[in-house]
């Protein structure tokens, strides 16, 4: 269970007005977070979270205006569903309400008008989007990076290329240009976010075809896997994050330096091969920075746009 989940949440009512005052003097005094009109909790509780934990405290305070038939969509459904995410996560909460006929506005709450397809589960008694059509709303409304990231992941998660698409036709034209480019571009063996921000951003810059995932193998039995093998161009693109070199689910009980050894001893092996002509490094800041990122493929006579 997401620590969100346990977090308590206080609550002001019209019957007990003391206790309300007693609440908002706790706030001025630095003690409890207003998270919306009325609704507060603890700072250091709220301090511990990160961005999606405080989505999901978000959403839990604006639960007493949500109608039964009302589904958590888009950003929402997301933080319910861990889908990552490349931006900042908003303070607006989102739900699909097929009762009414056009979008509403509350404050810090967007009712959408819609057909929601459930999940099937439910977050504090309410619906939540399945993967599928809570990745293809993202997808038509964030930019091409977020897409591919997105629907990378419904992807990795057992989600169908066709069945995606569909549903972005089903949606009408806005935002369909956007998710079929990146339904092109998404394959489910980009085996993390960085990766597949970074096929978006290869994609953006008009880098050759690339294929995820290619193996090296060799007489002994050694295999070794690159994040991104460019066969024309004899090139192996690797995206290296912190994470394969901190995270100790990644480390397998490692030491960091342990793994920077083996990850040397490998990249040294797959250059030594005849048909490999370069090898590149990809860190997140050149994800973040499209024109650093250009300058780093050429230098290292990646061709691009």
């Amino acid at each position: 269970m997401h620590p969100a989940n346990s977090i308590d949440m206080l609550r002001t009512t019209a019957i007990d007005r003391a206790a309300a005052r007693h609440l908002q003097r706790r706030r001025r005094s630095g003690e409890l977070v207003r998270v919306r009109h009325g609704v507060y909790v603890e700072r250091t509780a709220w301090e511990a979270l990160d961005g999606r934990g405080r989505h999901l405290v978000r959403m839990r305070a604006v639960l007493p205006l949500l109608r039964p038939d009302a589904v958590w969509a888009l950003d929402s459904a997301a933080a319910i569903l861990g889908v990552p995410r490349l931006e900042k996560w908003p303070d607006r909460v989102h739900v699909v309400d097929p009762g009414i006929a056009h979008d509403l506005q509350r404050v810090g709450l967007t009712l959408h008008a819609g057909r929601p397809r459930p999940s099937g589960g439910r977050f504090h008694g309410v619906e939540y989007t399945d993967l599928a059509q809570t990745t293809v709303e993202l997808a038509r409304r964030g930019s091409f990076s977020t897409a591919v990231v997105v629907l990378d992941h419904a992807l990795r998660h057992g989600g169908a290329l066709d069945d995606l698409a569909q549903l972005a036709l089903d949606a009408g034209p806005w935002g369909s240009t956007r998710v079929e480019h990146a339904l092109v571009v998404c394959d489910p063996r980009h085996e993390s976010v960085g990766e597949s921000f970074f096929a978006a951003r290869a994609a953006e810059l008009g880098c050759p075809e690339m294929e995820p995932q290619h193996e090296f193998r060799y007489a002994d039995g050694t295999v070794d896997r690159v994040d991104f093998w460019l066969p024309r161009e004899g090139i192996v693109i690797e995206f290296d994050g912190r994470q394969k070199y901190e995270d100790p689910a990644m480390l397998g009980g490692r030491s960091g330096a342990e793994a920077v050894w083996v990850e040397k001893v490998r990249e040294d092996r797959v250059r030594a091969r005849h048909e490999v002509n370069g090898f590149v490094r990809v860190h997140w800041r050149h994800l973040t920075d499209p024109e650093l990122l250009r300058a780093h493929l050429r230098q290292h006579r990646v061709p691009c746009h």
